[in-house]
C-alpha cells in the first residue's frame, strides 16, 4: 500500500482502538480507577501490535498516543500530572510503551528489509536463470543444425557436403534461414544482409539481417549506389574495392530463372577472415545459394494457388504457421526483430483488402476467427504504429486492429 494510505489507515485504527479502550473501561467496566494498574495493559498490548505490524516509526508514534491516553485517564481520577514521573508503578507503563515499540518495531523493519531483499534476489535470479535459458536455448539449437557434420574443417568436402544438404530444399524462407547460417558459420562473417529486389529494379528492400552496427539502410534507393547497380545489371558478384565502408565487403545476386530477385551482402568481416580461400569459397556458396533458390521459388509458383486465396497475396493459414515459424526461428537465432500484427477482418471477400505493404511482408488470413495476420521481417518494434497505419489508411471500413480480450 502506498505510504499515505497507511499512514490514514494507522492513525484511524490506533483513534478508533485507543478510544474503545478508554470506553469500555470507563463506562462499561466501571474499572477506571484499576485502569492506572493493570498487570496486562490494554494500552501496552495495543502498542505492541501496531509496532509489528507498521515498524518502528509509527510503533513509536503509537506508543505516544498511549501515553496521553494513559495520562489522560490518570489526570481524570483528580492525580497531579506534577508528580505523575515521582511515582514508577505509573510511569513505568510510559516507558514500557516505548521500549516495546523499540523492540517489535525494529523486528518489523528488519523482517522487512529481508524479505525486500529476498524479493530483489528471487527477480535477479529469475532474469539470470531466463537469460541462461535462452543462451541454452540457441546453443542446443546450434548442437542440433551441426551434428551432421562430422568434421567441422572450413577445407573439408564433407563440411561442404553438409551446407549443400541444407540448401537442397525447396521451402523458400527455410532456404534463406539456412543461407544466413550457412555464410555466418562458413565465412566467419559479423554482419549479413539479405534484400529482396522489387520487379522495377528501382528498390531494394531488408529481408534479413544479422550482426550490429550494420551500414546499410532497411530500404535502397538502386539509382542512388552504384555498386548495387552495376550488380543487378550485370548479374555477377562484386567486393570492396578500396577503404569504402559504406559498401559491402561482398555482395552477389540472388537469381531466379535469369532474374535478380534479391542481393547478399558481407557487410563486414573478421581481418583474420579476409582470404584467398573466403572469396573462393563465397563464390561456391553464392553459385549454389542461386540455384537452391531459384529451385525453391518454382516450387512456390507451381504450388501458388495452395498457397494464396484467389487472386490475393494472403496466404492460408497452414501455410502463414509455417511462414511464422520461420520468422521466429530467426529472431531465436539470429536476434532479428519483426513485428506481427493482427487485423479484424470486416468483409467476406479478401480481394477488397489492398494490402499496403513491402514485396518482404506476409499476410495470412484464419477463416474461423475471420482475422488478417501480418508479417513483417526485419522491422524495428519501435515502427509498429506506422506500418500499422500505413494498412489502415487505404481499407477504411475492411479492416480495424485486433485485440484479444
Amino acid at each position: 500500500m502506498g505510504n499515505r494510505r497507511k499512514n490514514i489507515i494507522f492513525f484511524l485504527e490506533n483513534i478508533l482502538y485507543f478510544t474503545l479502550i478508554v470506553v469500555l473501561y470507563k463506562n462499561i467496566l466501571g474499572y477506571q480507577d484499576r485502569f492506572l494498574e493493570l498487570n496486562i495493559h490494554p494500552l501496552l498490548i495495543l502498542v505492541g501490535i501496531m509496532s509489528y505490524r507498521y515498524g518502528i516509526h509509527l510503533g513509536v508514534l503509537s506508543a505516544t498516543m498511549a501515553t496521553f491516553v494513559y495520562m489522560y485517564m490518570y489526570s481524570n481520577l483528580g492525580n497531579d500530572l506534577v508528580v505523575f514521573f515521582y511515582d514508577f508503578k505509573f510511569y513505568k507503563f510510559i516507558l514500557m510503551f516505548y521500549v516495546l515499540s523499540f523492540v517489535l518495531g525494529r523486528i518489523k523493519d528488519n523482517n522487512v528489509e529481508k524479505i525486500r531483499d529476498l524479493n530483489e534476489t528471487i527477480a535477479l535470479t529469475h532474469k539470470n536463470y531466463k537469460s541462461l535459458s535462452d543462451n541454452n536455448s540457441k546453443l542446443i539449437y546450434l548442437n542440433n543444425r551441426m551434428k551432421s557434420q562430422i568434421i567441422k574443417s572450413e577445407e573439408s568436402i564433407i563440411a561442404l557436403h553438409g551446407i549443400a544438404n541444407t540448401l537442397d530444399i525447396l521451402d523458400l524462407e527455410e532456404v534463406l534461414t539456412n543461407l544466413i547460417e550457412v555464410f555466418k558459420t562458413y565465412i566467419n562473417a559479423e554482419v549479413i544482409s539479405l534484400y529482396s529486389v522489387d520487379e522495377s529494379k528501382k528498390y531494394m528492400r531488408l529481408k534479413l539481417a544479422v550482426g550490429e552496427n550494420r551500414k546499410l539502410p532497411d530500404s535502397i534507393e538502386i539509382s542512388k549506389y552504384p555498386n548495387f547497380q552495376r550488380i543487378i545489371k550485370e548479374k555477377k558478384y562484386g567486393k570492396r574495392d578500396g577503404e569504402n565502408l559504406d559498401i559491402p565487403v561482398f555482395c552477389a545476386p540472388i537469381l531466379s530463372e535469369g532474374e535478380v530477385v534479391g542481393v547478399l551482402n558481407i557487410e563486414r568481416l573478421s581481418y583474420e577472415a579476409y582470404t584467398t580461400y573466403t572469396e573462393k569459397l563465397f563464390e561456391i556458396l553464392v553459385s549454389w545459394t542461386g540455384k537452391s533458390i531459384s529451385n525453391a521459388v518454382s516450387y512456390s509458383e507451381k504450388i501458388k494457388d495452395e498457397i494464396y486465396y484467389e487472386n490475393t497475396l494472403i496466404m492460408r493459414e497452414k501455410f502463414f504457421e509455417k511462414r511464422l515459424k520461420e520468422e521466429e526461428k530467426r529472431a531465436e537465432m539470429f536476434e532479428l526483430s519483426y513485428i506481427f500484427i493482427k487485423f479484424k477482418v470486416l468483409v467476406d471477400d479478401l480481394k477488397e483488402i489492398k494490402l499496403n505493404i513491402r514485396n518482404v511482408d506476409k499476410a495470412g488470413y484464419l477463416e474461423k476467427e475471420k482475422l488478417l495476420y501480418i508479417i513483417f521481417p526485419a522491422t524495428k518494434m519501435g515502427n509498429r504504429e506506422l506500418v500499422k497505419s500505413k494498412m489502415l489508411e487505404r481499407n477504411l471500413g475492411v479492416l480495424e486492429e485486433y485485440n484479444e480480450g
